[in-house]
């Protein structure tokens, strides 16, 4: 939940008077904080949250004493449990995330206001609240609405953090309010115009769960290694679905099969991903990644975490499991088989953890990626909880793209094996990770590979705050989080958030980003494919979009990859421009791009609508 404010116009009170009252209604706030808001000419502004207006009358105080929240077990248990499901996922209670710190919240705003900003923080931003656009400005992310949620439930998670601020004695967040001067200084050149069209249709809809979170959804799309004509599905929820001539019908439920599967808390939990080796027509296996809690047995990295003691703030570690299928027959339309787990790995958060597994699409079996599956792991949210040093580094699989054999034996825990080219499999350091192919990475969110010219593979990378990257891997490449954000320098033990230019210098031990874009043209990225099919306008382009906004950008991939420029993609569907977010009707778009191998079909998916939208044409207007 997003930052809220408190407003008390001055109405006539003395300066003495108007301090005096400031130090009755806020005696819980350290010197310091109560001079920020003394600072204020006319009105001050102060909360914890996102924001909107309250006016208190004059010469009452400010604002009334704290609420007296329940303290009843049962209402702060629930309370814990929606918190860490609903909120910890992108806020913790003292220390700042996707949005800001929630602590100190309820000692602002009183109940009802909290509840109405609550349900509906986007109104506050839109209707030009100071405190609500300042927050916009640092974090770039509107909350979603919790319109939906009993006001009991939304209740009993500001009782809990009502609690915690007590038991804590947290500080609530304080927000620089002063409005930008001058001209805006971006660090990255804007998204460029274009005059390409795709026109889309409706292909299948997806079943959308009930009750499901809007964030929980498709996710991403495989072609059918049989060449049938069939694609497959999957959705975070726990089911892959085969569809065909665009029939839908469910391929696989992981959740009948997976006791301890969990789809939440967190935004990217649930089902992650999943691949067809490149012999499945033959030996019927492929694999999935998946999240769980309850820690059933050591991860492959549980060492790592022997000497850090991960603090409690809301959100627990999360384990992801990459697991083999083996299918008793690969041309059944509904999976019947065995499952063994390939590996496990453990993450500090639930934030950042496996958003993508893929084989490469190489044909000839004597090709050294034949066969061996790359998996992308995110830094756990380490950043969040101030340990930086968990991720980005030969040592750590977090915040890193993984290369194993899923068929092989030779790693130490045996479900897997090590290729003998990876870049640290014959490390002079002991404690480096084998697996591991590059690192530096936040949140590598989708690879693809482009095999037009010689064979290269691209990951998208979810930035912090400030950029989106288009990174060209190589084998042992340090890309650079998280002490680089695009081309800045970031001290995240500082604040995440900002960043500043680096010099040449500083970046030349790190691979940079082919391509990105700043969160003035979007939010976060959602990883495409180059397209090889039919539609002579997108040949040898990469396409990918934003997840949030789900605006459609291309990159040119030529041979020698000589243009750097994002440009923005339209969209058109029966002739009428439009947008992925008109099309969608959400807020927030999560976007997703699947990409059928065989046909060269190219699909835009979106959650909330579980609607697959498919490119028939593409042109210049």
């Amino acid at each position: 939940m997003h930052a809220f404010f408190f407003r008390s116009r001055r109405n006539g009170l003395s300066s003495e008077s108007f301090a005096r009252a400031v130090r009755t209604a806020f005696p819980f706030l350290p010197v310091i904080f109560q001079r920020s808001l003394l600072r204020g000419r006319g009105f001050i502004i102060f909360g914890a949250l996102a924001s909107a207006g309250f006016a208190a009358s004059a010469p009452a105080p400010l604002l009334s004493p704290p609420p007296i929240y329940s303290r009843d077990e049962a209402t702060l248990g629930q309370g814990r449990t929606l918190f860490t499901q609903l909120c910890a996922a992108c806020h913790g209670l003292d220390r700042d995330g996707i949005g800001p710190p929630l602590g100190g919240v309820t000692r602002v705003l009183p109940q009802d206001e909290l509840l109405r900003h609550i349900r509906n923080p986007a109104a506050l931003i839109e209707a030009g609240n100071l405190r609500a656009n300042a927050l916009f400005r640092r974090y770039k992310v509107i909350m979603p609405p919790f319109e939906v949620l009993p006001e009991e439930q939304l209740v009993a998670i500001l009782a809990f953090i009502d609690r915690e601020t007590e038991k804590s004695k947290i500080i609530p967040f304080a927000v620089d309010l002063t409005s930008p001067t001058g001209k805006e200084v971006r660090l990255i050149a804007p998204v460029e115009k274009s005059s390409l069209v795709v026109e889309l249709e409706e292909w299948v809809r997806i079943p959308v769960a009930p009750n499901r979170r809007p964030d929980k959804g498709i996710a991403t799309l495989r072609s059918s290694p049989r060449k049938d004509g069939a694609v497959f599905i999957s959705d975070q929820m726990g089911v892959i679905y085969r569809v065909k001539d665009r029939e839908v019908a469910v391929f696989l439920d992981i959740r009948d099969r997976l006791p301890s599967f969990v789809f939440e808390p967190g935004i990217g939990t649930g089902l992650g991903s999943f691949a067809f080796h490149p012999d499945f027509p033959s030996n019927g296996r492929f694999y999935t990644t998946h999240a769980e809690i309850t820690p059933s047995k050591p991860a492959i990295n549980e060492a790592w975490y022997e000497k850090v003691v991960i603090p409690d703030k809301g959100t627990p570690p999360l384990y992801w499991i990459v697991s083999e299928w083996h299918v008793d027959d690969p041309g059944a339309k509904r999976f019947s088989g065995t499952r063994r787990e390939v590996l496990r790995l453990k993450t500090p958060t639930t934030a950042h953890g496996c958003q993508d597994i893929a084989f490469a699409p190489v044909p000839d079996r004597s090709d050294p990626d034949y066969g061996l599956l790359f998996i992308g792991v995110g830094d756990g949210g380490s950043v969040n909880l101030k340990m930086p040093d968990l991720a980005d580094s030969p040592r750590s699989l977090l915040g890193a793209l993984l290369r194993i054999d899923p068929r092989g034996t030779n790693a130490p825990a045996g479900g897997y094996g090590i290729p003998t080219d990876n870049p640290f499999a014959r490390s002079a350091d002991p404690l480096a990770r084998p697996e591991i192919w590059a690192y530096g990475f936040r949140n590598p969110h989708r690879m693809c590979w482009d095999l037009s010219f010689g064979k290269r593979l691209f990951v998208a990378d979810i930035g912090e705050a400030n950029a989106e990257e288009i990174n060209l891997i190589e084998k042992g490449g340090d890309y650079g989080w998280n002490r680089f954000e695009g081309l800045a320098r970031v001290d995240v033990m500082k604040d995440a958030k900002v960043v500043q230019p680096a010099t040449p210098a500083e970046l030349a031990a790190h691979r940079l980003p082919l391509g990105a874009y700043d969160h003035t043209d979007g939010r976060a990225i959602s990883g495409g494919f180059v397209y090889r099919g039919p539609i002579e306008a997108l040949q040898h382009s990469y396409v990918f979009g934003d997840i949030v906004t789900g605006r459609l950008f291309f990159m040119r991939m030529d041979e020698t990859l000589s243009d750097p420029k994002v440009y923005e993609l339209n969209v058109e569907q029966d002739g009428v421009a439009t947008s992925i977010a008109e099309l969608s009707r959400a807020k927030r778009a999560h976007l997703r791009i699947g990409y059928d191998e065989q046909t060269g079909d190219l699909f835009f998916m979106t959650k909330e609508d579980g609607r697959v939208r498919r490119v028939t044409k593409a042109f210049s207007r």
